[in-house]
């Protein structure tokens, strides 16, 4: 095939003046909004970053808070007895311990009475 040089030199004297133009739009597009790590994507991710860092900060934040916890209850006998009474249902010798259960749901019954 054959290329016709004048008329191959008229067109592209003729867009010359847009061609850098043009070409610098086609690049910034194809940067922002079609390439795979485009500016989107980029912005995105970077909230994404900002989001976990502050959240791991706050997770420090606990796991200090609660290093310090532990350092206290190691020594404190008072803060030992008040964890296993609560959490383990513990008692003293001379104690009697009472476990309140909730009521049922007011709907359970009334259905269940309904039933009989």
């Amino acid at each position: 095939m054959k290329i016709n040089k004048s008329k191959f030199s008229a067109t592209l004297k003729r867009f010359s003046p847009y061609t850098p133009a043009i070409l610098i739009v086609a690049f910034v597009v194809w940067h922002l909004f079609i390439a795979r790590n485009n500016y989107i994507d980029i912005c995105r991710n970077d909230a994404k970053i900002r989001e976990l860092e502050k959240n791991i900060a706050q997770e420090e934040a606990l796991i200090q808070q609660l290093k310090e916890d532990i350092s206290n209850t190691e020594s404190d006998t008072v803060t030992i007895n008040r964890i296993a009474r609560e959490k383990h249902g513990m008692q003293q010798a001379h104690e009697d311990v009472y476990i309140i259960v909730p009521a049922p749901n007011s709907q359970q019954t009334q259905t269940n009475q309904d039933e009989d």
